[in-house]
């Protein structure tokens, strides 16, 4: 009797513990696995017709890839909606690393990878001009940075840039002032072979898609993070970012495959537009004290996007991107990505 007791009691301590802690781990990672295969799916399968879309949009208005990529490929919209969650929830360290970690991951990251095609890109004059702007953007938010603290009123001044920006874009579409170079004849037709409102609708349901699959792959890499106990900004600079960022990475890929170097670039320095004048002026302006910077990112990770900005924008002076330059970017970003998760702050 006194050996049934200590197995009763045996059992008792053992099979609660395992069965209620092993089961939820497991499905949670299950789970998170899961998310992030669809995920990459949906990506995948609509980065392409996206891209096709921005080409077709650009020859009916008689516009720059690069120009209609800013307004297209350049909303960065799932940031700003992971961004305004995170103030909310009161992870303000993860809201700023996404912002700061989603930039480079733009430049070093995702553009990159555009570059690896078959064929040498080549920037074209509104890829430079709109280099440029990204540079002076930065430039901006950098030294907001500095002051420790983004406030309302600097929140308010990138917002009204973020509208500036805008509305010179549609200007330049509308006038076509940045027009695109003279096409041959096969390209010529492709405008009319499908509607205006089909073309619209194919853009804006791929950019649907690939952002719900962006959420996915976003939800299941950060509970796979935080298994691994990662901290706020490490997460939001590297796993978050590079979630939320997947979007770009796919339509700069399949971008550089198809020679549309307009898209490749817009991709890229509208993101960083976009996310240093919109997102980070709300991120400001919907915080009652702003938005508190650490001195790691107002001393390093500011210094280096900086540093990282100027370095494109003399790139985009180059007549032609090749794969070398590529590869090299692709090495400084695992470099940075080391880095921050060394950091861990």
């Amino acid at each position: 009797m006194p050996g049934v007791g200590k197995g009763v009691r045996r059992s008792q301590r053992t099979n609660p513990s395992s069965m209620l802690c092993y089961r939820p781990v497991q499905l949670t990672i299950i789970l998170s696995i899961l998310a992030l295969v669809v995920g990459l799916f949906l990506i995948e399968r609509s980065a392409e017709s996206f891209t096709g879309a921005v080409g077709a949009t650009a020859r009916r208005f008689h516009a720059s890839e690069s120009v209609v990529g800013l307004l297209t490929a350049g909303g960065e919209w799932e940031e700003l909606v992971v961004v305004v969650i995170a103030l909310a929830s009161g992870h303000a360290s993860l809201a700023v690393g996404n912002v700061v970690g989603s930039c480079l991951a733009n430049l070093l990251g995702s553009m990159p990878l555009g570059f690896l095609g078959p064929h040498p890109l080549a920037p074209d004059r509104s890829a430079r001009i709109y280099a440029g702007v990204m540079l002076v953007v930065t430039a901006l938010a950098t030294v907001f940075f500095f002051g420790g603290r983004v406030t309302r009123a600097e929140g308010g001044i990138l917002v009204g840039v973020f509208l500036v920006y805008v509305t010179s874009v549609l200007i330049v579409i509308r006038k076509g002032l940045l027009a695109p170079p003279a096409s041959d004849d096969a390209t010529d037709d492709e405008p009319h072979q499908q509607s205006l409102v089909r073309t619209v609708g194919v853009l804006v349901f791929s950019l649907l898609v690939i952002s719900l699959g962006a959420e996915l792959v976003v939800e299941g890499a950060t509970r796979i993070a935080r298994v691994a106990g990662l901290s706020e900004y490490a997460i939001g600079a590297t796993v978050v970012a590079l979630g939320t960022t997947l979007p770009d990475k796919a339509i700069s890929l399949i971008g550089g495959l198809r020679g549309q170097g307009g898209v490749v670039t817009a991709n890229a320095t509208g993101s960083n537009i976009f996310l240093l004048t919109l997102v980070l002026g709300i991120s400001a302006l919907a915080s009652h004290a702003g938005l508190a910077i650490s001195s790691s990112v107002s001393h390093v990770d500011g210094p280096l996007l900086l540093a990282v900005s100027v370095l494109v924008t003399v790139l985009f002076q180059r007549r032609s991107l090749h794969r070398a330059i590529g590869l090299s970017l692709l090495t400084l970003y695992l470099g940075y990505l080391a880095y921050a998760l060394l950091r861990g702050a």
